[in-house]
C-alpha cells in the first residue's frame, strides 16, 4: 500500500462498525520514548497518514513525531515503515517488448506516521482530529530539511514550503497534506466486526456457543444467513431492507443447527445474531496475518480455515450409492462460496476508538 496515494476521505465507505474492543475511556496516550510504537493489524481500519520521512533521518524523525504528537497532543501515534524500489523494470511496451524503468532510479526506505484508530471514516472525532494536524507545529519540523530527504517527499516538501509562506502560516502547518487512509497493516478486504450495542446483545445473551463468548481477536465467517427478503422487480432480484422477523428467526435456527453439528466434530465454532442477520464462524485467532509487498497474506491457520470451509463443489455418495455433485456443507447447510475474517466483536460501553475522543484536546 503506498504511503503517497491520494486523499480518500471524500470516496470512502462507512465501516461497519468497531472492530478491535480496547476499551480507553478518556485516558492519558502514552508517550514513552524508549517505546517504538510500530503500526499493527490492531489498530483501528481507519487512520490519518500525517507524515512521511525519508532519507539518513528519517527514522528518528517519524519516533520524534510520534512522541510529540502523543506527548503534547494526547493522539494514539504509530510508525509504518515501507520500502520503495524504484530501480526494477516495470513492464515492456511495444512491438520489440522495450523494457520500461522509472525516469529517477532510487531505492529507499519510508517512515509514515499514522494517528488515531478510527471505526469508520464518519468517527465524530475524525475531523476535528485531521484539522488539528493540518495546523499545528510540532517541533520536529524545525529539524527536517528537503536536501536531507530522498524521493517523492523532497519534492512535496519545497513545495509545501512554498505554500506556508507569510500569513498562510497562520492556518497551514507542516501537515497540512494529512488525509485519512486504510491501516496499511490490514488487508483490502478485510471484513469489520458486527457493532453490538444494548439490543444486539440481549439477542446473543442466551447463546450457547455465542461469538461474544470468542477470546481470539479474529475469527473466519463460513456461512452469512441474512434476514432480509427478496422480491423479482422488473427482471431484477432486489433485497427488501425490513428485515422480516420470520426470516431472522429462520436465520437463527440454521445458524444454531451449523454450529451444533460443528461442535460435534470438535470444530470450534460460534454464531452471532443481529438486527439483519445471523452468521456462524470458526475459529479464534490471534494473529490476521502480515503485509507481504503491495498486497497481506493471512496467517496459516486463517487461510486454512479459508480453504476448508468454502462451499466449492465435491463429489459424495447419495442413498442409492450413486456419485453426485454437491457443495460443501454441514447438515445439509452450504457453507459460504468465499469464508472471510472478521475480528471479534465484544461487548462494551464504548467503541474500541473512544481514545479518539480525546485527540486533539
Amino acid at each position: 500500500m503506498a504511503l503517497l496515494a491520494a486523499s480518500l476521505l471524500p470516496t470512502l465507505a462507512t465501516a461497519d462498525g468497531p472492530s478491535f474492543l480496547r476499551l480507553f475511556g478518556a485516558r492519558k496516550v502514552e508517550a514513552d520514548p524508549e517505546q517504538a510504537y510500530e503500526l499493527t493489524e490492531v489498530e483501528g481500519p481507519w487512520m490519518i497518514l500525517a507524515e512521511t520521512f525519508s532519507g539518513p533521518e528519517g527514522k528518528k524523525q517519524a519516533h520524534q513525531l510520534v512522541i510529540e504528537l502523543r506527548r503534547d497532543y494526547n493522539m494514539p501515534a504509530y510508525v509504518y515503515k515501507e520500502n520503495f524500489d524504484f530501480t526494477r523494470p516495470v513492464g515492456s511496451f511495444g512491438p520489440d517488448r522495450k523494457q520500461l524503468r522509472y525516469a529517477n532510479a532510487a531505492r529507499y526506505e519510508a517512515y509514515a506516521v499514522l494517528v488515531g484508530e478510527f471505526d469508520s471514516v464518519n468517527h465524530p472525532e475524525l475531523k476535528s482530529t485531521l484539522q488539528t494536524l493540518k495546523t499545528i507545529q510540532p517541533g520536529v519540523f524545525q529539524q527536517v530539511s528537503p536536501e536531507t530527504e530522498v524521493g517523492p517527499m523532497a519534492a512535496i516538501r519545497r513545495i509545501h514550503q512554498q505554500l506556508t509562506q507569510g500569513e498562510q502560516r497562520k492556518t497551514r502547518g507542516p501537515m497540512f497534506n494529512a488525509f485519512v487512509t486504510r491501516n496499511p497493516m490490514l488487508p483490502d478486504n478485510f471484513t469489520q466486526a458486527p457493532e453490538v450495542d444494548s439490543f444486539v446483545r440481549r439477542l446473543n445473551e442466551n447463546v450457547e456457543h455465542s461469538l461474544l463468548d470468542c477470546k481470539g481477536k479474529y475469527t473466519v465467517v463460513v456461512r452469512t444467513f441474512e434476514g432480509l427478503s427478496t422480491t423479482m422487480i422488473g427482471g431484477k432480484v432486489e433485497k427488501d431492507l425490513k428485515p422480516s422477523s420470520e426470516r431472522l428467526d429462520q436465520s437463527a435456527d440454521l445458524a444454531n443447527q451449523m454450529v451444533m453439528a460443528l461442535r460435534e466434530k470438535g470444530v470450534e465454532a460460534y454464531e452471532f445474531h443481529d438486527r439483519s442477520k445471523s452468521i456462524v464462524t470458526v475459529g479464534s485467532f490471534e494473529s490476521l496475518g502480515r503485509p507481504v509487498g503491495n498486497g497481506f497474506e493471512y496467517a496459516p491457520e486463517i487461510r486454512r480455515t479459508i480453504e476448508q470451509y468454502a462451499s466449492g463443489e465435491r463429489f459424495e455418495r447419495d442413498t442409492q450409492g450413486r456419485m453426485v455433485r454437491v457443495a460443501n456443507h454441514i447438515k445439509k447447510i452450504p457453507f459460504d462460496v468465499e469464508p472471510h475474517p472478521i475480528a471479534v466483536p465484544k461487548v462494551t460501553k464504548r467503541s474500541l476508538y473512544s481514545a479518539a475522543t480525546s485527540l486533539g484536546r
